[in-house]
Formats: C-alpha cells, structure tokens, sequence
C-alpha cells in the first residue's frame, strides 16, 4: 500500500513539475549570459542549438516557402557538422560517436521548440514574435553571418 501512495505522489510531482516549467529550452541569450564563448563546450551547444532553431524554423515556414524552408535545413546541417566537427576535435570523440550525439541532441532541443513553438502559437498566433526563439533566431542568425 505505502508503495502505491509513493508512486502515485511521485507521479503527481512529476506531473506538475512538467506542467508548471513554462519553456523547455531557456533562450541562447540566458545561455550565453556568463559563459566563455571562447570554450569548446560552450561552441559546441551554440552550434547544436542554432542547427535545432534553423531546422524549426524550416518546418514552420516549408510550405509557404519552401526555396527559404531549403535554405535552412542546408544551414541547420552546417552548423550540426561543424558542432560534429569540434566534438572530434575538441572533445577527442570519435567522428560517429560525435555525430550520433550531435544528431540526438538537435533532435531533443527541436522537438523542445516545436513543444514552445506550439505554445507560443496559442499565445499570440505566431511561432516566433514574443518568444525566446525569435531570439534565438536573431542570435543564430548573425553566427550564420559571420561565416
């Protein structure tokens, strides 16, 4: 009996926890607040999340523009590769390790922005404006700009 009650306030905590959490992703500029943007690691995530945010956004806009949807599915695989790249590099991971990593976590983080996404269409009827990921967005774009 008290592993039945255990379970079912572990269960309600949880749900509520989850329920509670207002974004699933926190924005790249809280992120970067603090962080040496000079560090591998720090690289690394950037890359991952802007490669996330460009993958989105590229399924949000495919099929009202499907040539600029193109364009950033090409960015979003830039970027994931070079993340793929500096984890071989900086991190010593073997190139398929670092790959099935990088693939992996750009999958959480965009599944994390259709969920924030969605909620943000609820909100004000549009997936980016009044967002973090208009600002990630904004973000992102200017590390794309500066390649």
């Amino acid at each position: 009996m008290k592993k039945i009650k255990l379970t079912i306030i572990v269960f309600f905590i949880l749900s509520f926890t989850n329920f509670v959490k207002a974004d699933l992703n926190i924005s790249l500029k809280k992120y970067l607040d603090g962080k040496d943007i000079e560090k591998g690691s720090t690289q690394i995530y950037l890359l991952k999340r802007c490669s996330s945010v460009y993958a989105y956004a590229s399924g949000v806009i495919l099929k009202s523009d499907a040539i600029t949807s193109k364009n950033f599915i090409e960015i979003s695989n830039n970027l994931l590769f070079k993340s793929v790249e500096l984890m071989v590099i900086d991190e010593n991971k073997k190139l398929e390790q670092a790959q099935t990593e990088a693939e992996t976590n750009r999958k959480e983080l965009f599944n994390n922005y259709i969920v924030d996404g969605k909620k943000n269409w609820e909100k004000n009827k549009s997936h980016f404006k009044g967002s973090y990921i208009s600002e990630d967005m904004a973000i992102c774009s200017k590390l794309v700009e500066d390649q």
